[in-house]
């Protein structure tokens, strides 16, 4: 029971992780703005609104793109064969059941909304993971490739909102980008289990130099006493 408990809270804690890197640290935006001023394309940040809604879309794509990466290293996490028997893939399903659902919950999606948004999630996750399955060993840096059928599907999908004028110019920046979030997407993934010993071992450094500090400022306050208990001591009495 308790290894089950971790287990799930390993699913629950990427999910959390990925959502936070990726929508409120606002990698959508800066992204976006990074190519309007390298390009000088003033004209795609113009619109706030527009801006507003590349960012959800964007950030949303970006998502699908870890997570089928996240579905690609999961055998090897846990251990397994290369060409696992399907029992022994039971462990990554159950993980990637939990940690979809934890997307989700992170995304807060409205209630009216979620069962839909969820659907229209898994079906274009399972785009992002076809192109993964196909290619399992193209590497996070590989250049985009317009002719080839196993490209991935975020560059086209994501200059077609950045902007569709310089389709080829905005390709090559989702191009880049896409490389920057598969390497964050594996090394968050790479971290798990971690976090929680680094938090405790950071809490415990602080608080020990607390301790000393505050009897440091306990002789200070003493020496400062005696040092004016001194002064008036030697001070002369005025004359009536």
């Amino acid at each position: 029971m308790a290894g089950r408990k971790l287990f799930l809270t390993h699913a629950s804690e990427l999910a959390h992780l990925l959502v936070t890197a990726i929508t409120r640290d606002a990698m959508a935006v800066k992204f976006v703005r990074a190519y309007a001023q390298r390009h000088d394309r003033r004209k795609v940040v113009a619109n706030l609104e527009r801006l507003r809604e590349m960012e959800r879309t964007i950030s949303r794509e970006a998502l699908l793109l870890i997570a089928a990466e996240v579905r690609r290293l999961l055998p090897r996490a846990f251990g397994l064969s290369r060409n696992p028997r399907p029992g022994e893939l039971a462990l990554c399903d159950g993980f990637y059941a939990e940690f979809l659902e934890a997307l989700g919950r992170a995304l807060e999606w409205p209630f009216a909304e979620a069962e839909t948004e969820a659907e229209a999630f898994r079906k274009d996750l399972e785009i992002y993971a076809g192109w993964r399955e196909r290619n399992p060993t193209v590497p996070a840096t590989r250049k985009a490739s317009k002719s080839s059928r196993d490209e991935s599907p975020f560059p086209d999908r994501c200059a077609i909102l950045l902007d569709s004028g310089m389709m080829e110019q905005a390709r090559r920046a989702a191009s880049a980008f896409q490389s920057d979030l598969l390497r964050l997407g594996t090394r968050i993934f790479g971290q798990l289990g971690r976090l929680v010993s680094q938090r405790r071992i950071s809490v415990t450094t602080k608080v020990r130099p607390a301790r000393h500090h505050g009897r440091q400022r306990g002789n200070g306050s003493r020496d400062v006493r005696l040092r004016k208990s001194a002064k008036r001591s030697t001070r002369p009495r005025r004359r009536s």
